[in-house]
């Protein structure tokens, strides 16, 4: 019988959030996780039960992961462009760790079809950083400072400049005829394009 060791079980969620969400694989089998964490694929199931298990908790840990820093800059005090240029430099930075988590995250509400709910790990109430920041927009929309409309289209604008260029990044290098180091450069730029588009007269 196998002793749990916090160890083990570290070395194949990582191992699990490697292959999904930074190598893209997302139909990889247990088996596959199991291979390159060298494992026996049993002790899969003895730390997380199932492979739908471990999936959950691998997308509630990316998921803490991206939270983490995000949270406190959202709760902080910084003037709001400051405040928005670090959330999009925290965001992106585990965005390019993380390349493929919203593939993943697309690919799993389409399997659950009509049921249109967020797969298990990320089901949550509206967090109160976020609830404050889209208060924050809206007063400076108030101000003048940004372009008035709801809020919220503000932030969705916000992930689909930072998401879109990321998901697309295959179909993007093949259609603009570009390489792995000169669309990274691209990549590197989207900071300064989407402040400036977000909001206008940013100068960084």
């Amino acid at each position: 019988m196998y002793v749990k060791d916090s160890g083990t079980e570290k070395l194949i969620l990582d191992t699990a959030m490697d292959i999904l969400f930074a190598k893209g694989n997302i139909h990889a089998t247990t088996q596959d996780i199991a291979d390159a964490a060298g494992v026996n694929r049993t002790l899969i199931n003895y730390y997380f039960r199932s492979k739908k298990v471990l999936i959950s908790t691998a997308i509630k840990t990316t998921y803490s992961e991206f939270k983490k820093k995000s949270n406190q800059i959202l709760l902080s005090d910084l003037p709001f462009r400051k405040k928005t240029e670090e959330f999009i430099g925290d965001f992106l930075t585990n965005l390019y760790k993380y390349p493929y988590l919203d593939s993943f995250m697309i690919a799993e509400l389409t399997r659950q079809g009509t049921k249109k709910k967020a797969p298990a790990g990320i089901r949550m109430s509206q967090p109160d950083p976020m609830t404050q920041y889209l208060k924050e927009i809206k007063a400076e929309m108030k101000a003048g400072t940004i372009p008035g409309n709801n809020p919220v289209h503000f932030m969705m604008n916000m992930f689909s400049m930072m998401v879109y260029p990321v998901v697309m990044k295959p179909l993007h290098m093949n259609l603009f005829k570009l390489n792995e180091s000169q669309y990274d450069k691209l990549l590197n730029e989207r900071k300064q394009i989407i402040m400036k588009i977000l909001i206008p007269g940013t100068d960084i």
